[in-house]
């Protein structure tokens, strides 16, 4: 009987960043007219900023994923939901991301279209050398904004700038290719595409990047840990919230969407066993240092928000570039 203790790969970035760029500087946005203007002045934008946190603070302490939604949407909700499931599980040895109150750059689209969206380059959390990309959203003229996806700035990027006038920065359409070369939602499917097949697709070439080295890697090491009794493979697929998109000042765009992936384990060895720990173990099983056998085959689904410098259809370069992410989060594990 072949037994394999699965030592899976946790699907953590630990980005080390000395030279994280908001580089291509996020422009302070000019003086608004009265019929033109952001949707938020920079007062405002502050003190929606200080309520978001305040909000998100209070969640957390109790870990209720409930509250949470009263101020946070989209990825981040999802993952931070996750996040409150892992820590009532693990307690003190597992930490919730860090998220940094403290706004370096900003800019906020413009109020005559909604979604309103505002996006802030943050000054690294207390304990990090990371600087962040938060989204905020407004839904509508009766919704709160909400934080909606935060993201570490890769080593070495640098996030774009944006194009702004009068009434804020630009947003565009996620399913609107006009001046790119393709549009926010195709930009996220090929990349999905990418990191399930290695190869570029939909026409379109990514530059390499640190998640998807470290997702490839984590799955070849899964796919080792199992060997000669099953199998591991990973599954890829833009995530279901859509995406948000700015113009930059070259005409190009900077995109921000979520990506899911599950990594799933099959036995295929007559009479084998493997065991999984680590946070599908815990999350499986209830248990702080949980361990679980899988049973014929075990799924586990994660998410991670990913942002994307995207060129103008004209320009020289064509290559996209992963600017931002997420550490991706364990959201369920089904085994059986």
């Amino acid at each position: 009987m072949r037994k394999v203790s699965a030592s899976i790969v946790a699907f953590s970035l630990l980005l080390a960043c000395g030279a994280c760029a908001p580089g291509g500087d996020v422009p302070t946005p000019t003086p608004a007219t009265h019929s033109a203007r952001p949707a938020l002045s920079s007062s405002q934008r502050e003190a929606m900023e200080a309520s978001v946190f305040e909000a998100i603070a209070g969640a957390d302490s109790a870990l209720n994923a409930h509250n949470l939604g009263v101020r946070a949407a989209g990825p981040f909700l999802a993952q931070r939901s996750a996040e409150y499931a892992l820590k009532s599980i693990l307690a003190d040895s597992y930490a919730l991301s860090r998220l940094s109150p403290l706004a370096s750059q900003s800019v906020v689209s413009a109020s005559h279209s909604y979604p309103h969206v505002a996006l802030s380059i943050m000054n690294p959390a207390q304990g990090s050398n990371l600087q962040t990309m938060n989204v905020f959203t407004q839904d509508d003229a009766r919704s709160l904004f909400k934080l909606w996806g935060v993201m570490s700035i890769l080593p070495g990027a640098t996030v774009p700038g944006l194009a702004l006038d009068s009434s804020g920065a630009r947003s565009l359409a996620a399913d609107s290719a006009e001046g790119l070369p393709a549009s926010p939602t195709a930009v996220i499917a090929a990349y999905a595409s990418l990191n399930q097949t290695r190869e570029d697709s939909a026409g379109l070439t990514f530059a390499d990047d640190a998640l998807r080295t470290k997702l490839a890697a984590s799955a070849d090491a899964n796919a080792k840990a199992v060997e000669g009794a099953g199998s591991a493979t990973m599954n890829f697929s833009a995530g279901t919230t859509t995406p948000v998109a700015l113009a930059t000042s070259d005409g190009g765009a900077l995109v921000v969407a979520q990506m899911d992936f599950s990594s799933h384990i099959s036995i295929t060895t007559a009479q084998a066993k493997i065991k999984v720990g680590s946070t599908i173990g815990a999350l499986a099983s209830g248990q702080a240092g949980g361990e679980i056998e899988v049973t014929g085959s075990l799924t586990a689904n994660y998410t991670v928000s990913v942002a994307f410098y995207v060129p103008a259809a004209g320009a020289a370069d064509q290559t996209i570039r992963v600017v931002g992410a997420s550490d991706p989060v364990l959201l369920s594990a089904q085994n059986g």
